[in-house]
């Protein structure tokens, strides 16, 4: 049997401490518990935002933070912190509704970038190291 691997990041399952169960998120699943989570009706309420944008006659400068702060609005909404997290998830669960009868494998490798304790808490020696790991991490997954 062959499987699909997707890499995603921890980030998508929001601010929590402790033990976070690693579950993969179908359509409506939220962080808050907040029901009516549907990506479609997130890409119209899109559509429709940068439409009524557009028919005012609103300068770029203008769509792009209106857009912006409606992107943070609709993610601070369903529990996620910003969109960066909000639409990693929304990928997790289109692929949970679009796989059909292929098996998928979603990894959430942790990537720790600053100090627990020493030399003294949150110290990070460069900012590369989590790019070097993610840019070269690849995996392949091959069942039978």
């Amino acid at each position: 049997m062959k499987t699909t691997p997707t890499i995603n990041e921890t980030y998508v399952s929001g601010v929590k401490e402790g033990l976070i169960l690693e579950s993969p998120y179908v359509m409506g699943d939220t962080l808050n518990g907040k029901c009516g989570l549907q990506i479609e009706d997130e890409l119209k309420l899109v559509d429709h935002k940068l439409s009524d944008l557009r028919a005012e006659g609103a300068t770029q400068q203008s769509i792009t933070l209106t857009m912006k702060d409606l992107g943070i609005q609709r993610s601070q909404n369903y529990g996620w912190t910003n969109t960066y997290v909000f639409t990693k998830a929304m990928g997790e669960m289109l692929i949970s509704e679009l796989k059909e009868n292929i098996p998928v494998v979603i990894i959430r490798p942790t990537i720790v970038s600053s100090t627990y304790k020493e030399p003294f808490p949150g110290w990070v020696e460069g900012v590369r190291y989590a790019f070097y790991i993610s840019k070269y991490f690849i995996i392949y997954f091959h069942f039978e």
